[in-house]
């Protein structure tokens, strides 16, 4: 091997490493209970509704609370966008299982694919659980960070990790490049197709035993 590859190689890993010590979340609080991801998620009505301004890369709008929103859950698959307006306010989708698809003898037999903001499953011949089942006990999350420390631990998540988060599901509106752009939340649990994705403003994190604010 040349001493030019060794000293590129040199440079990617510190590079790499260099990135992930600059986005490390920054640990807020601990909590040394488990995640349980075997309940549904918990949805609140809202009695004052927040508008929350985000100014961004060609993107002026407002983000309308519309319910608080927890959820326990097991990460079945993790995707970042980078190009549409809509990473402009929500980076990174989580697809996410609760019930017996957080179960690993379950979610093992379970492949999740996410693209163009959506996520689609399909199980392997020895999955106990149903499609409806599947479909009734996951969802695909549109991640909204609060702010950078938040980003940087949703960054830091990955598959298959136990993650909580609580926050608001939110419903987005304005302009990108003078263009008027919508974006609403899914408020069920049981909706499929369009518009059967969560719209979620994450306030806080938990991953392990440490929590991000």
């Amino acid at each position: 091997m040349s001493k030019l590859i060794v000293v590129l190689i040199l440079v990617i890993v510190i590079a790499i490493l260099g990135y992930y010590y600059l986005h490390k979340p920054v640990v807020s609080a601990e909590d040394h209970t488990s995640i349980e991801t075997l309940q549904d998620p918990q949805q609140y009505r809202l009695f004052d509704y927040r508008n929350i301004s985000f100014n961004s890369k060609g993107l002026d709008a407002t983000i309308k609370t519309i319910a608080k929103y927890k959820i326990s859950a097991v990460i079945l698959s993790k995707k970042r966008y980078a190009t549409e307006w809509t990473s402009k306010v929500s980076p990174f989708d989580l697809a996410l299982g609760w019930g017996e698809v957080s179960e690993p003898e379950n979610y093992k037999n379970i492949k999740v694919r996410q693209t163009m903001r959506w996520y689609q499953y399909k199980t392997d011949r020895e999955c106990e659980v149903t499609p409806h089942y599947i479909s009734t006990h996951s969802s695909n999350h549109h991640i909204i960070p609060a702010n950078d420390n938040i980003r940087n631990a949703i960054l830091f998540a990955k598959k298959h990790d136990k993650i909580y988060l609580e926050g608001y599901l939110v419903n987005v509106s304005g302009k990108y490049r003078n263009k008027n752009v919508h974006w609403r939340s899914s408020l069920k649990r049981t909706d499929t197709g369009k518009g059967s994705c969560e719209i979620l403003y994450v306030t806080s994190v938990k991953l392990g035993t440490n929590i991000y604010r």
